[in-house]
C-alpha cells in the first residue's frame, strides 16, 4: 500500500491551498490561516495564477512578532519566502517527498496547466502512509538510518521515528507553548 501511495501523482495527494494577494496585511492573512484551519497562505500578485512565495505560522512569529513589525501595517510581500518551488502535477508523492526533503521544505505546490492546482505537504503524506511502515526516510537511501522527513533528526527505527514526529511536529509546539526545541 505504502508503495502505490508514493507512486501515485503528487496531483491526487494535494490539498486545496489558500492563496492571497501580495498586498493583503499579515493580520488578515492570520484570520484567514485560522478560518481556513491553514497553517501557511501562497501568495500572488495581482493577476497572476501562480503564487511567487509563501506566508507560513513560523514566518509570522520569527519576521513580524519577533521583529516587533506592525501586522495590521505590513503586507505579505514583505515577508514571504519566495522563490517558491513548485512541482508539476504529473510528478509522483516520491518525486515530491525527495524535491522537500532536499530543499528542506514542508510544503510543496503543485502546478497543472500553468496554475496552482493544491498543495501537497510532509504532514499530509506521512498521514496516508500506515505507520508502522514509515520508510519516507529511505526514500533517497535505502541503507541509512531512519531520519525525520521534517527535520533529518536521525533515529535506530520506525517506532521512534513514529513517536518523535507526533511528539515534535505533529503534537504541540511553539504556538501552543512547547519551548523545548527553543
Amino acid at each position: 500500500m505504502q508503495s502505490d501511495y508514493l507512486e501515485s501523482r503528487a496531483a491526487d495527494a494535494a490539498e486545496e491551498a489558500v492563496v492571497l494577494d501580495e498586498s493583503v496585511t499579515v493580520a488578515e492573512a492570520v484570520k484567514v490561516m485560522r478560518e481556513k484551519d491553514v497553517s501557511s497562505v501562497f501568495v500572488s500578485r495581482k493577476g497572476e495564477k501562480i503564487p511567487v512565495g509563501i506566508v507560513t505560522e513560523r514566518d509570522v512569529l520569527y519576521r513580524v512578532v519577533a521583529a516587533n513589525m506592525g501586522p495590521f501595517k505590513i503586507t505579505l510581500k514583505d515577508v514571504m519566502s519566495s522563490p517558491l518551488v513548485t512541482v508539476s502535477d504529473s510528478a509522483t508523492v516520491r518525486d515530491a517527498v525527495t524535491l522537500m526533503r532536499s530543499k528542506g521544505i514542508r510544503r510543496l505546490p503543485v502546478i497543472r496547466a500553468g496554475e496552482m492546482a493544491g498543495v501537497i505537504t510532509l504532514k499530509t503524506v506521512v498521514g496516508n502512509i500506515p505507520s508502522k511502515s514509515i520508510e519516507l526516510a529511505h526514500i533517497e537511501d535505502k541503507k541509512a538510518k531512519t531520519a525525520c522527513p521534517y527535520c533529518g533528526s536521525k533515529f535506530d527505527d520506525n517506532e521512534d521515528l513514529s513517536k518523535h514526529i507526533d511528539r515534535i511536529h505533529l503534537g504541540s509546539g511553539l504556538l501552543e507553548g512547547d519551548l523545548r526545541q527553543w
